[in-house]
């Protein structure tokens, strides 16, 4: 009993100090925090960046001025390619800890990186004056006077790099580089060979004299480089994707699509490797490879998160989107701050027409990563879907200012500027898409529109004929010269260039209404419907023909056949929006007031956020005699576009007609002004608004303008009458009101004219 007893006191004096010990290391901060950033460091030599961020994380919650916890974070966000991020804790790396030259460097390759080359040399020289012997802050200090165009200096601090580091292959590859930008070719060559001598085993030193031989189209050269930095390093993929590309600058594409295939086949397990065949399909536009790709990607490499985005990306590119939408939500499932599945689910809200949800969900991203520049795109696009004009301009401006090659954004904001009509804008946007992209389409249609607006006929003619160029096989080019020789009123030339997009694609929509067009110019109305008849017998599903040729029936005079083709565009297509305003528009031109309202109201349904189709149901309500609906229609209009200049010309006008505010009127009829400066009806407007405002002198010359514009309208003669009237010239007075009341003598204006004549003395 004795020595049980014994027993367990020893034992309990062995627990105690025992849980005292834990209880205390659980307490320790210097201890939690080393836990954590030897986790983190394992993590990130396992190159599992996303959780070494969490425990370097960890870390830096126990103690937020831990400089090496701040460092190491950034290294890790690099990996991950957020370097907004990266240089914000690199910032505070270097404010805690200012001796950390790593920290200090790293921070002026980002700066050189992100634009700011006079950050970075300023930082490069920081580090030279503590340690005069780095020959990497020479190297960035090299780099920063080039990009500030300073190649003399840049050229010499590269060189003094040499003999800082004459042992190490970096400094002469930097030199090499600078070399060829100053057109030293054979100066650039022998310094990529010296460092290449240097150390044969190094890959960098291959590739950069491989990059360099390509540069100067020595194929044969390169392609020999690539190849041996294949063999030295045959885990590598940047070298097979270096390879791909010499054959495709040569126009090899089967021999770039095998070597592909190859690095999918060899490298199964290396992420990087095996997307890259997918991810040249998609350079290429080959959207159903591209999909075919990633969509096995996605099935044989599950846990592949990058893999399942892209696929995610292509299903809402191919319309599929309520599989996107489902395999988004599984995504967040697993992860709910994942802010890239974030931005993709605001995308696909937004095609499915939820714009109030995707805002949200997309501020929800920014919220967390405030650098991600496609979240700002796609909210730049939600925001003006929601008629938000200017907001979401300021995003895709944002969005090209964090990623200036984040091609999608350029090219909404050249939409932009083609909408209002900045041609010079439109060129600037169109250089920076042909820098970022030179083999697509957008740049050089967007210059084409610009010149062509800008009266530079032949700079138009040089871009379109690029087009043709870079894409023999596709109509786009030459449909778009087509249109440009009918511009020049060479019909001859614009018929054979649609009839050459056709034999390329025989379907081509726009080179058919290429050639419709061109019919009716020469007035062959029926040569132009038989080629309808001709297209639709080929294609007897296609809605867009039907629309086409109902378009070509009212432009014939043939209303009655041309809906009879609408209504088969919308058998086939039943979300058809243009089918169904085409519709409404001939349902109101024989009378059938109500049937067109149910037309528009139709489309509304499908694109609720178009003001254009409320400022066209309010002009249906008010020929109606129902001011109270027309108004409703306008000020829904104005709420999804708050800047459109029709619904808020016309809305101003049901104002002022019906009693309501004259102040709000004013301020609405002076925006449709800025939006339609040359309209007579927006001149009427504001000339009325000023009118009922007391301000007559004001409003003369507005109604002066409307009047000589649009002489056979009798209500701006009404207008300029009273007007005349209130300032006391009731001889021009009684000409205006004579004048409405002879255009449409039997009108309800035409009474007001009669009532006000003989108002006015003299009469």
């Amino acid at each position: 009993m004795s020595f049980n007893l014994r027993r367990l006191t020893i034992l309990f004096a062995l627990v105690l100090p025992a849980s005292f010990l834990m209880f205390s290391c659980h307490r320790d901060p210097a201890s939690r925090i080393q836990k954590a950033m030897e986790r983190g460091d394992r993590e990130f030599n396992a190159g599992k960046y996303p959780e070494a961020i969490i425990y370097y994380g960890q870390a830096l919650q126990v103690d937020s001025n831990y400089a090496q916890a701040h460092y190491k974070l950034a290294q890790s966000q690099i990996k991950m390619g957020s370097f907004a991020s990266a240089f914000r804790e690199l910032a505070r790396t270097v404010e805690l800890d200012p001796q950390n030259w790593a920290a200090q460097l790293e921070l002026a390759k980002l700066s050189l990186r992100g634009g700011k080359a006079q950050d970075a040399k300023d930082r490069a020289l920081v580090i030279l004056h503590g340690n005069p012997k780095n020959a990497d802050a020479q190297m960035v200090l090299s780099s920063a006077d080039a990009a500030l165009g300073d190649s003399k200096n840049a050229l010499r601090e590269a060189q003094e790099a040499t003999v800082m580091a004459p042992d190490q292959s970096a400094v002469f590859i930097n030199l090499g580089i600078l070399q060829a930008r100053t057109g030293d070719t054979k100066g650039a060559e022998a310094s990529l060979k010296k460092a290449q001598t240097l150390d044969s085993t190094d890959v960098t030193a291959m590739m950069t004299l491989g990059s360099f031989y390509e540069q100067q189209r020595h194929w044969t050269q390169a392609a020999e480089k690539f190849q041996s930095a294949i063999t030295r390093d045959p885990n590598n993929p940047a070298p097979r994707a270096a390879l791909a590309s010499v054959y495709m600058n040569q126009g090899q594409d089967a021999l770039a699509e095998k070597t592909l295939v190859e690095a999918k086949e060899q490298l199964k397990d290396n992420p990087a490797a095996y997307r890259m065949l997918g991810d040249y399909y998609l350079g290429r536009a080959e959207n159903t490879k591209a999909l075919a790709e990633f969509s096995q990607l996605a099935s044989q490499h599950p846990k592949d998160r990058q893999a399942r985005k892209t696929y995610i990306q292509l299903l809402v590119l191919n319309h599929r989107v309520d599989e996107a939408a489902s395999l988004t939500d599984d995504l967040l499932k697993s992860a709910p701050e994942d802010v890239e599945a974030l931005v993709l689910k605001g995308e696909i809200q937004l095609q499915l027409g939820k714009v109030d949800e995707s805002i949200q969900t997309l501020q929800k991203a920014l919220h967390a990563s405030s650098d991600n520049a496609f979240a700002h795109y796609q909210l730049g696009l939600a925001l003006r879907q929601k008629g938000k004009p200017q907001e979401g301009e300021s995003e895709l401006r944002e969005a090209v200012r964090l990623s200036p090659r984040l091609y999608e954004a350029w090219r909404a904001l050249g939409e932009i500027d083609a909408q209002r009509g900045d041609w010079a804008g439109l060129h600037n946007i169109a250089v920076e898409l042909k820098k970022i992209a030179p083999r697509a389409p957008e740049g050089y249609l967007f210059d084409a529109t610009a010149r062509v607006n800008q009266n530079d006929a032949p700079s138009a003619e040089a871009d379109l004929e690029q087009l043709v160029t870079i894409a023999p096989d596709k109509a786009l080019g030459y449909v778009k010269l087509g249109q440009l020789r009918v511009m020049q009123k060479r019909l001859n030339d614009a018929e054979t260039l649609y009839r050459q997009a056709l034999s390329h694609e025989p379907g081509s929509i726009e080179a058919i209404q290429g050639l419709v067009d061109v019919d009716f110019r020469r007035n062959k109305p029926d040569e132009a419907l038989q080629l309808l008849k001709t297209s639709i017998e080929q294609n007897p599903n296609n809605a867009q023909l039907y629309i086409l040729q109902a378009q070509a029936l009212i432009q014939n005079k043939r209303p009655g056949d041309a809906e009879k083709s609408l209504d088969r565009a919308l058998q086939i297509d039943k979300q058809n929006v243009n089918a169904m305003v085409l519709l409404a528009q001939l349902q109101a031109g024989r009378g059938a007031r109500d049937e067109a309202i149910s037309s528009y109201q139709r489309a509304i349904q499908i694109a609720p956020n178009t003001a254009l189709l409320q400022v066209a149901l309010g002009g249906l309500y008010e020929s109606a005699g129902n001011w109270q609906a027309a108004q409703t229609a306008y000020q829904k209009g104005l709420s999804i576009q708050p800047d459109n200049p029709q619904a808020a010309n016309n809305l101003a006008y049901l104002l002022l007609e019906h009693n309501g505010s004259v102040n709000l009127a004013l301020t609405l009829a002076q925006a449709a002004r800025r939006g339609l400066p040359d309209s007579p009806n927006t001149a009427d407007t504001l000339g009325w608004a000023y009118y009922h405002n007391g301000a007559y002198s004001v409003a003369q010359p507005l109604l002066e303008e409307a009047v000589k514009k649009a002489s056979d309208n009798p209500s701006y003669r009404y207008h300029l009458g009273v007007t005349y009237q209130k300032l006391n010239d009731n001889a021009r007075a009684r000409t205006q009101f004579e004048k409405a009341i002879s255009l449409k003598p039997g009108s309800p204006i035409a009474d007001k004219s009669r009532r006000a004549l003989e108002q006015t003395s003299g009469s």
